[in-house]
């Protein structure tokens, strides 16, 4: 790995990561805050009030009978699986299209490093921001939970349904990176990033919205994201989590391979 390549991305996505983690930040103490042990059954009632439909797609048909499954229900039924993508789809495109793009990727390559060295950097440097990303959400979700409601959050389901929502990220961070490995341009490269997560974020939610669409939660990854079947069924999180990691190593591997081999038009 190359350290000076690493800390380059890193002053170039910088603003990116922190402005997705504030955005996120924001709409869990919105969410959290809305949560009233007392008037619970209200707030269900107020949602059932909806049309089911609407409710459904975004998630929000699922019952919230505690802090644990409000945010469940409330954060992870659609807002957390939107707005990550606000980093990994620009950041996968800046780490290498926007190079080839851009003509830069001539001046990386005139230096002592072979290609296979800078995929790898720039993989190792997705992968953790990403997961920094996730950490610091998490964490500080679980910091306005325990400051807004003291031993409300159940943090095994909490820590389980994160694992999984980050096992998908993962996927999709390989799948971004994939995209930035093969194209030429960083417009191909972004349409690709985006355009892959963007179906699987429809199909989820044509799935839930309509019966007769059921069979379409089959085409998506974010139907893994399944709150009620993650919360107490730790045995389903940990296998799922297993099989997207694996899953995302080798779109990585992949990925560093395909940069490796193919013409640059630089």
């Amino acid at each position: 790995m190359n350290k000076t390549l690493f800390f380059a991305s890193l002053k170039a996505n910088w603003k990116l990561l922190l402005g997705t983690f504030l955005v996120l930040a924001m709409y869990q103490s919105v969410i959290i805050g809305m949560y009233d042990p007392e008037s619970i059954e209200a707030m269900n009632a107020l949602i059932k009030a909806f049309p089911e439909g609407m409710m459904s797609a975004f998630g929000y048909n699922l019952p919230a009978n505690d802090l644990t499954s409000h945010m469940g229900t409330y954060l992870y039924g659609f807002l957390m699986l939107l707005f990550p993508l606000m980093y990994v789809v620009p950041a996968g495109n800046n780490l290498m299209a926007k190079h080839v793009d851009r003509g830069s990727m001539a001046y990386l390559l005139g230096t002592p490093n072979t290609r296979i060295r800078i995929a790898r950097t720039q993989a190792v440097f997705f992968v953790s921001s990403t997961l920094l990303l996730f950490v610091s959400v998490v964490l500080f979700g679980m910091l306005v939970s325990e400051a807004l409601f003291p031993g409300e959050l159940n943090y095994g389901d909490y820590l389980l349904l994160n694992l999984v929502t980050v096992s998908v990220y993962m996927v999709l961070c390989g799948i971004a990176f994939l995209a930035s490995c093969v194209f030429n341009e960083s417009r191909r490269s972004i349409m690709a990033g985006l355009g892959v997560p963007g179906l699987f974020l429809i199909f989820k939610m044509m799935s839930s919205a309509s019966e007769q669409l059921d069979g379409l939660k089959y085409a998506t990854l974010f139907s893994l994201i399944d709150v009620h079947g993650i919360f107490g069924h730790s045995g389903y999180a940990l296998l799922t989590s297993g099989i997207l990691i694996g899953a995302a190593v080798l779109l990585f591997i992949l990925s560093i391979r395909i940069f490796d081999r193919r013409g640059l038009n630089i």
